[in-house]
């Protein structure tokens, strides 16, 4: 019994020192054409396809201001063999 109140005390106090710590907002990334990468939206959709998938997308909005948001995605998919499973990884470069 007090082995396991040790145990949830040190898990309560992880916990609590991870979110003290300060943390800042991020912005999504636009992504006016989403519906090229399925990916990117549902991770679940890695290996869908029969073979190896690579997709790729720029977007660069308000071209010639200093700023513009520019947001670049790379996404590699794969299924793994027969098995029903599949690996797959994101990239996305926003500024």
């Amino acid at each position: 019994m007090i082995v396991k109140k040790k145990i949830y005390f040190g898990i309560s106090l992880g916990l609590l020192a991870c979110f003290s710590h300060p943390m800042q907002a991020q912005q999504d990334p636009q992504y006016t054409n989403y519906m090229y990468n399925h990916g990117n939206i549902n991770p679940a959709y890695a290996g869908s396809r029969e073979g190896l998938a690579v997709f790729g997308l720029y977007r660069t909005q308000w071209v010639g201001l200093e700023g513009a948001p520019k947001t670049a995605t790379l996404s590699v998919d794969s299924p793994l063999g027969r098995s029903g499973l599949g690996l797959g990884v994101n990239f996305t470069n926003d500024r």
